[in-house]
């Protein structure tokens, strides 16, 4: 009896919280299928006849597809990269023993402390020497170095839950050292590599204030592109929500797609520490 009571009121409190997560989404989509009149009638209706005029305007809009296009490229290139560097960081770190392996670690982690706008500036001079300023190229590099501290960091603990041993075993059979983490140690890691994946591509997605910094208009990415629709005279809410919907859509589909690999993936690590 206890038990299906607790049973009970779990299902209430998850159904609570996913219906609280869940409502800003369905509201945005909502506001998108209407028309500036009714998103701001007062008080707010729940149901309104559903146009599309705001997604047509938004792909009407010159630089929305740009942007878009700009998002994928820069987003996926920061996760290229972030992930290939992160891995063997953590790599390194979790399996040779050197000196100041654990004060890296710490740097790392204290680097996470800085706030972001404290770090424009850097990157906004290095971008005018380096003459990346405006590309696409020093929003990869500004978002790897975001990102990379805290993909280490959990790199770092999947290694870790990988026994050693099964490495060597496998170099007992005449593998080298780097054949042994390929198709040992990354094969079991592979939870571990997507929920890291996402982390940093929603990091890199949802980046606004370097992309507002150090990009043009043939640059910037999606985000950047959202908040011109935040105007003098008012904030079109309708295109606000139908391109925040459009933005919102490679995440929604990457973390579905890997959902499996991610909630395995969010406790393996801390196997060991």
């Amino acid at each position: 009896m206890k038990s299906t009571r607790l049973r009970a009121v779990l299902t209430v409190i998850a159904a609570a919280a996913a219906a609280v997560t869940l409502f800003p989404i369905t509201w945005m989509l909502l506001i998108s299928l209407r028309t500036q009149r009714d998103a701001l009638a007062m008080p707010p209706r729940l149901l309104a006849w559903p146009v599309l005029d705001a997604y047509r305007g938004i792909w009407d809009m010159t630089g929305f597809a740009t942007g878009l296009v700009n998002s994928l490229v820069i987003s996926f290139a920061t996760l290229a990269v972030c992930l290939v560097l992160a891995l063997l960081a953590a790599y390194a770190i979790a399996r040779f023993t050197f000196r100041g392996s654990r004060a890296v670690l710490f740097a790392m982690l204290l680097s996470r402390l800085f706030p972001p706008v404290a770090l424009v500036t850097p990157f906004f001079l290095g971008a005018q020497w380096a003459g990346l300023q405006e590309t696409r190229a020093i929003l990869v590099l500004a978002y790897v170095a975001l990102n990379l501290p805290l993909a280490v960091w959990m790199l770092k603990g999947y290694v870790d839950a990988v026994p050693e041993e099964l490495e060597q075993c496998a170099m007992i059979d005449g593998a080298s050292r780097f054949q042994a983490a390929w198709r040992v140690t990354l094969p079991l890691m592979a939870p571990g590599l997507a929920a890291t994946g996402v982390l940093v591509f929603i990091g890199a997605w949802n980046e606004f204030l370097f992309a507002l910094t150090l990009t043009s208009r043939a640059a910037r990415p999606l985000p950047t592109v959202i908040a011109e629709f935040v105007g003098d005279t008012g904030i079109a809410w309708p295109q606000v929500m139908a391109a925040s919907t459009v933005a919102l859509a490679p995440v929604l589909i990457a973390t579905f797609a890997l959902q499996r690999h991610i909630a395995s993936g969010m406790t393996a690590g801390a196997v060991k520490g």
